[in-house]
């Protein structure tokens, strides 16, 4: 509920496609959901969505709302090639909090924002 609200804010408030990506990424990677209950929290809700169909629906409504509101934000710059860079977008910040919760010395939340942004300048040219 608090990553769905802080979006949703963030994206209100964001006047163009390149705001909003930088919106998502941010509430994305925010500070407070690198909270080790936090993290721990989505891992269980990740390993529930494979045996409890209502979890799983969760999961995929997530997915797919992360999914369309990364294609919007990206599509300007990246055109046809905005569905795959959404995927793997949305791959790398799923990564980063595996990492985080399973490795304690995985990155922190600054670092997991500059990985993120650097793959992201990247991938843009």
């Amino acid at each position: 509920a608090r990553y769905g609200e802080g979006v949703r804010a963030a994206l209100k408030a964001a006047p163009d496609p390149q705001e909003r990506l930088r919106a998502i990424v941010d509430e994305s990677l925010a500070g407070g959901n690198f909270d080790l209950a936090a993290m721990s929290a989505w891992l269980n809700f990740y390993a529930l969505a494979l045996t409890e169909p209502e979890a799983g629906r969760l999961l995929s409504i997530y997915h797919r709302r992360l999914r369309s509101n990364l294609i919007h934000a990206l599509r300007p710059r990246a055109g046809d090639q905005a569905p795959r860079l959404a995927e793997t977008l949305g791959a790398l910040i799923d990564g980063v909090y595996l990492r985080a919760v399973l490795d304690q010395s995985g990155p922190e939340p600054a670092k997991a924002h500059r990985m993120v942004r650097r793959w992201l300048e990247d991938a843009l040219g």
